[in-house]
């Protein structure tokens, strides 16, 4: 869905945009911020609410169940950073971040497409970090299924010829319940999945191009975010005559 969709008017981001990521590398600090915070208030966040509007208007055409919401905590990433359980203590990022979903599960956890722009590189993706429990126990038993798997290795197979990379927390040995003998179990272990183009930055990001050129990867990744969409749909799983070929008693 499209929250508060309007007719677009990104025209990509400033150089500026760029140079002030470069900076606060160096200065990551309260006192800098707030220095620079009508800086990010107008060349950020305004100019990230028109990125989003403008590639949520176009994933919204090959995606059509999207969530599209233009603000902070929607779409958009905070630029302060979480840092109670992380060792790195610096209060902001070094990046801008975008986030696109399917489903009503908590945003970080439905399969999304996501954007990362760095003054080094730009990341497009699809995935979701951290499964949930339903979503972990439906994506097990899907890759489980051998027709199942042959239509997720396939599309991998794929995707890894054009570039992409992958990454997943996994478990380091098979979940209880689930036979050591399956071959796919590299699938079965992970916790969470997610592959995206990283790319060096684009002169796109400078001009409304970058909505196009998302696109273009996007719809590289379509098929990989369609099938982790599917599993949405496989919550309450129940078929015993099956479950006996895959589980150890």
């Amino acid at each position: 869905m499209l929250y508060g969709a309007q007719m677009s008017v990104f025209k990509g981001f400033s150089q500026d945009v760029i140079h002030f990521l470069q900076k606060i590398k160096h200065n990551n600090n309260k006192l800098w911020f707030d220095q620079h915070y009508d800086f990010y208030q107008r060349e950020i966040l305004e100019v990230s609410r028109d990125l989003v509007e403008a590639l949520g208007e176009s994933l919204y055409d090959i995606a059509p169940g999207i969530n599209v919401v233009p603000k902070v905590n929607g779409s958009i990433y905070r630029f302060s950073r979480d840092a109670r359980f992380s060792k790195d203590k610096t209060p902001y990022k070094t990046h801008l971040s975008y986030l696109f979903w399917q489903g009503a599960l908590k945003r970080t956890r439905c399969p999304g497409f996501y954007l990362a722009i760095r003054p080094q590189y730009i990341q497009i993706g699809v995935g979701i970090n951290h499964f949930t429990p339903e979503y972990l126990t439906a994506w097990r038993e899907q890759c489980a299924r051998p027709e199942k798997e042959k239509k997720l290795r396939k599309i991998i197979n794929q995707l890894a010829k054009s570039g992409v990379l992958f990454q997943g927390e996994q478990l380091k040995r098979m979940p209880r319940g689930f036979s050591e003998t399956l071959l796919n179990q590299e699938l079965i272990r992970y916790k969470g999945f997610k592959c995206y183009f990283q790319l060096p930055l684009p002169e796109d990001v400078y001009s409304e191009n970058l909505v196009c050129y998302c696109l273009h990867y996007y719809q590289q990744l379509l098929p990989l975010f369609e099938w982790m969409v599917m599993i949405l749909s496989q919550f309450s799983i129940q078929e015993a005559d099956y479950s006996k070929a895959l589980y150890i008693e």
